[in-house]
Formats: structure tokens, sequence, C-alpha cells
């Protein structure tokens, strides 16, 4: 009876333990580890004219590559998590109940035969006979394995799980900067298509009021009939063009919802303010490019294979581990052969046992393998150390570039007005002068034309400095300041409007 007692005392420290543990180490990794919500994995639907913050956002909640890469960073938390479950105790609880005839026999089986695993150990003392007629066995245990001492070897998994969770969320940013620069990229080119239209619905008008007062005159007999030809000419050039521009802003269409990530093209675009001159912003001041998510996706990498390097250094140390078991045992053999009484005939045990020690391990022949495989981590490190020098100097070239691009496409955008100004005051001078008939049909084409040209390079000088401002923003890893700009013109609109 003491000896019952004193193995359900047992069991029971053992079991509180294990769900303290439990209980305990997920909280410990939440701590750091926040869980993604569903709701980024929900797509939305824009709304018929969309402006190009809301183009970001629907690609943001809607690209597909997103989504898989917010997949991958909660399949590396939970890996987290799991690196937490280290510090558990392993612990087996086994129950069997079985019929089993008692013929014993002194014998061996040797650990390295193929069908040990099959052959079922026996326990007993040997028969004189053998009988078929089975007896009432019964085996309840309760084992339990404590790694207690590791010399950092779990500490090091941990600290290697986090620096793969790090990588995942750096790869995460990236992919949101990517998407959201190429949808706001994709709006800018559907913005200048769509200006393209415009410049050659005007000049369309143009053509055709130039075509009709043409053929008034022919009928008046001021001007030859050849010019009422010519006009029609040129007004279905005109028209050929814009059809042209229609096909491109389609297109246009269909290439920004492809990067919003919709399966639909009947969507529209709110132009405004993109068509006009952004407020001056300095974006000279000094930035540093290392908190780029691109930066900081090669550095997490290069900690990865750091973190990589240490758990493979700590594996070759010694283990401590603690072990524990509590078992009880019952046969129904007579007491002839078991002198202790069978308990309900050999269904429950009748003697218990338990054990505690110690066990000391040292993997000393891992050393080589070990060795050879830090080696590999290290040089993965120094090459994923390259690859981070690699992208810094990328970024500065690009950070170079996209400055230079800015500033010189603000000088153009402040010469196109002044060309559209100038093809305007052309354009009503020689139409007076073609209406008066000092010059010819040509002459007035030219200056439509002209006019039509110098709009369109006037609208698309505007886009190409939000272009810039964009491409700078995304060089610097934030495109937050572009889409405050744009809030910012979009707001002085209404109020002025």
């Amino acid at each position: 009876m003491t000896s019952r007692k004193l193995g359900k005392s047992i069991a029971a420290v053992l079991a509180f333990v294990a769900v303290l543990l439990t209980s305990w180490i997920p909280t410990f990794a939440a701590g750091r580890e926040v869980e993604i919500p569903d709701i980024q994995f929900q797509p939305i639907r824009p709304t018929q004219a969309i402006t190009i913050r809301e183009a970001v956002d629907v690609s943001l909640r809607n690209y597909p590559q997103i989504t898989q890469k917010l997949f991958k960073l909660r399949a590396a938390k939970a890996n987290v998590t799991l690196a937490k479950t280290q510090y558990l105790p392993n612990l087996n609880i086994d129950t069997q109940v079985s019929a089993v005839t008692p013929n014993r026999i002194a014998s061996v089986v040797m650990n390295n035969v193929s069908g040990f695993d099959t052959v079922p150990v026996d326990s007993g003392p040997t028969v004189k006979s053998t009988t078929l007629t089975p007896e009432c066995n019964n085996l309840q245990g309760l084992n339990l394995n404590w790694l207690l001492v590791d010399y950092g070897m779990r500490k090091a998994n941990d600290r290697f799980a986090y620096a793969d969770a790090r990588t995942a969320r750096a790869d995460v940013a990236l992919t949101k900067l990517d998407v959201a620069f190429h949808a706001a990229d994709a709006f800018l080119d559907a913005v200048a298509a769509k200006q393209i239209i415009t410049s050659t619905l005007a000049a369309l008008e143009h053509m055709e009021a130039a075509n009709l007062r043409a053929k008034t005159l022919v009928a008046e007999g001021l001007r030859p009939g050849v010019d009422a030809a010519d006009w029609d000419y040129e007004v279905s050039k005109t028209k050929i063009s814009l059809i042209r521009a229609e096909k491109n802003t389609r297109v246009a269409y269909v290439d920004l919802a492809e990067k919003m990530g919709i399966a639909s093209t009947d969507l529209d675009i709110v132009s405004d303010p993109l068509v006009r001159s952004p407020l001056k912003v300095t974006y000279l001041q000094p930035v540093d490019l290392t908190a780029h998510p691109l930066a900081r996706m090669k550095e997490a990498e290069m900690y990865r294979w750091k973190a990589k390097w240490d758990v493979l250094d700590k594996a070759w140390r010694p283990h401590l581990w603690l072990n524990a078991s509590a078992w009880g045992r019952g046969s129904g053999a007579p007491r002839s052969v078991n002198p202790i009484g069978s308990v309900a005939g050999g269904f429950l045990p009748q003697v218990f046992n338990y054990m505690v020690g110690v066990s000391y391990s040292f993997p000393v022949l891992e050393y080589f393998p070990l060795k050879a495989q830090k080696d590999m981590a290290r040089s993965n490190q120094m090459a994923a150390k390259a690859d981070f020098e690699l992208a810094m100097q990328v970024l500065e070239r690009k950070d170079a570039r996209a400055r230079i691009q800015l500033e010189m496409t603000r000088k153009i955008a402040a010469q196109t007005p002044i060309l559209v100004e100038s093809a305007r005051v052309r354009e009503i001078k020689v139409l007076k002068r073609y209406s008066a008939g000092l010059t010819n049909m040509v002459s007035l084409a030219d200056a439509e034309k002209a006019l039509a040209e110098a709009q369109v390079e006037d609208a698309l000088a505007q886009i190409d400095v939000w272009r810039a401002i964009l491409h700078l923003g995304y060089v610097q890893g934030d495109l937050g300041p572009f889409l405050q700009l744009v809030d910012i013109v979009e707001g002085s609109r209404r109020n002025d409007g």
C-alpha cells in the first residue's frame, strides 16, 4: 500500500510540472511574437473610381504574394513557439493489458537482431512444461526525461528561430513595399494614358472646328477645295490617334487591376491631383538607407546564418538529463509462480516501483561533422554579409539617380506650362491668319498639332515629377511621404473648390 501511494504521488507531481510548463512556455513566446490576424488575408473590392491611395490600399490587401509571405511569417512565428517547447520534459504514460502464455526459458535476444522489436520482453521463472492457456497481465508506466543542462544549445535554437522569423518579417515588409510601389507606378501609367486621351480629344475638337471652318470658306469660294480634303485627312489621323490612346488606356487599366490583385477591368481612376504640379519638397537631407526593407532583409539573412553557426557550436556540448520512472505491474499467474497474489485476476497492478537518476552524455565524435557544418554556416554568413554590402551600394546608387531625376523633372515641368501657353497663342494667331486668307492650312494644322503635343507634354511632365517622387520614396523604403503629399495637394484642391 505504501509503494502504491508513493507511485501515485510521484505521478501527480510530474503531471503538475508538465501542465505548469505547458502553460508557461507559449506565454513567454507570445510576448515577443504577435499573431497575425486573419483579417490580413481577406481581400477587398475597390470602388468604381479610385484614387492612388485607394489603389495602394487595395493592392496591399489583395495581392497574392503578400498573402504568401504573411503565411510564411506565421509559420516562422509558430517555429519560435516550437523552439520554446524544447525546455519541456519528455513525459510518456503507457498502459497495457494483455493475455500472455506463461512459457519462458532462459535465453538472450541481441539488440542488433533485425526482428528485436517484434519480440516482446518477458520476465518470470522458466517453466518445465509449456501451455497455450493465457494469463492476464497488465503494465502501467510513467517515464520522465528532462534535459537539465545543455550549455546553451536550446538558447541558440531559440535565437535561430527568432532570426528566421526576423527574416520572414523583413521579407513581408519588402514585398509590401514592392507591391505598393508597382500599384502606384501602374496608377501613374493609367493617369498618363488618360491624359493623352484628354489632350487628343481637345486636338480633335480643334481639328473638327478648323475642318468646319475650312469647308465653309471653300463653299464661299474663299479657300481652294483641296483644303477641305486636307482637313478631312488631318481629322481622320487625329481620330486614329484617339483610338490608339483609348487602347493604351484600357490596357493600362488592366495592368493596374493586376497590380491591385483584382481580376476586374471595370474601374476608373481619379487623375487629379497627379496632373498638377506637386508641392516643392526637399529630399536632400541624409536618409538612413539601412532602414530600407531590402537592407533589413539582407541583414536579417546575415544574422540568421550567424544564429545557425551558434546552434552548431553549442551542439558539441555535454548534456545532463534527469531520468525518472514510476511503473506498476500485475500478473494473473498462480501463487506457485507469483507469490504476490494477483489483483482482479491480473487485470490491475499488484506491485509498484519507481526510479530517479541522472545521465550525462557527450557526443565526442560529433566534433568533426559539426566542424564542417560550422564552416559551411560561416561561409554562408560571409556571403550574406557581402550580399548586404552589395544591396547598400545598389540603394545608394538608386538614391542618387532618383534625386537627379526629381531635380531634372521639376525643371522640365516648370517649362512645359510656358510651352503650352506659347503654343496656344500661336494657334490663335495662325487661325486668324488662316481665316483672313493670309496663310495655308498646313501652317494651321501644324499649329494645332503643336498645341496638342504641348498639352500632352505638360501633363506628362507633371506626372513625371510625381513619378520621380514615388521612385525616390521607393528607394528610401517608405512611400508614406509620397502618399501624404498626394493627400495635401488633393486637400488643397478640395478647399479651392
